[in-house]
């Protein structure tokens, strides 16, 4: 009995530490990082809106970016760069510098990526987040986002009586996004380049040919049509050295407003009609 019992104790020194080892919970990192995209893909010059967080996962008070070093820092590189080289506009990242949080504090920022690196060319980009704290980096998982030329639906150009070298390129560009298509506006002048942010439109049905119109006030108006039954009517100011957005205003198809109507009163006029022939079938019988 009493060798059965030190078996016992010699197999609970071998076994039992493992199994409590591998019950452990892995250790926080003492800070968390995160980052978000509403979709995957993004048309040439469209805002690219990215969600960062930094949590502070320690019992005291944390302060990021301090001297000269960054608070947060996006790092994107296209995907076939065997070099990786960031592009980045600001070495010292997107985020206020310094930044402190309280024990357990969370924040998050909404940041404009095609602002803070150069996204003008097509193709697939790695994109990360990172903060440093004590000497150490961490990293969110690295996320993919293609940017894209979309199908081109029609083009435009606008002239300038006060800019005469320059010319502004209006190109309506298709694009899926939620399983929709969607209508895009991409805006770039030349000779210098310089382009507007890409604007989506709405939802886009090819039906027929959008409208692309431009007064020479430097009125931008754009016809489309976004369901059966409604078209989508947007109005710019584009003027040398600006381009707004002024007016969307959904617009319902005259033609299928009366078939809508009809639709509508259909249930009456059957109501009628069976009425009609019920009381035609009882003077009958009489």
């Amino acid at each position: 009995m009493r060798q059965f019992l030190l078996s016992l104790a010699i197999a609970a020194a071998l076994f039992l530490p493992v199994g409590l080892h591998a019950q452990q919970p892995k250790a926080l990192d003492p800070v968390a990082v995160g980052i978000a995209f509403n979709t995957g893909s993004y048309v040439i010059g469209e805002d690219i809106p990215v969600r960062l967080l930094v949590r502070n996962n320690t019992t005291g008070e944390m302060t990021l970016g301090r001297g000269g070093m960054p608070t947060g820092v996006l790092d994107v590189a296209r995907v076939n760069d065997p070099q990786r080289v960031s592009l980045a506009r600001d070495p010292l990242g997107c985020l206020p510098r310094p930044l402190t949080l309280a024990p357990g504090e969370q924040r998050v920022f909404d940041v404009n990526l095609t602002r803070v690196a150069n996204l003008t060319e097509q193709g697939k980009y790695f994109v990360t987040f990172g903060v440093i704290f004590g000497g150490l980096r961490y990293d969110t998982q690295v996320k993919v986002v293609e940017i894209v030329p979309g199908t081109i639906v029609s083009e435009g150009t606008q002239l300038f009586t006060r800019a005469p070298g320059r010319q502004r390129r209006f190109t309506l560009v298709r694009w899926p996004r939620d399983h929709i298509d969607r209508l895009f506006l991409r805006v770039a002048d030349t000779p210098d380049g310089r382009f507007f942010p890409t604007v989506m439109l709405g939802a886009y049905l090819p039906l027929m040919r959008p409208r692309l119109n431009i007064a020479d006030n430097g009125e931008v108006t754009v016809l489309h049509r976004a369901t059966p039954d409604y078209y989508v009517r947007n109005v710019f100011w584009s003027l040398p050295n600006e381009f707004v957005r002024r007016s969307t205003l959904n617009l319902l198809d005259p033609n299928t407003a009366d078939t809508q109507r009809l639709n509508a009163m259909r249930e009456d006029l059957d109501e009628v009609i069976q009425k009609n022939d019920r009381l035609k079938e009882s003077l009958r019988l009489r």
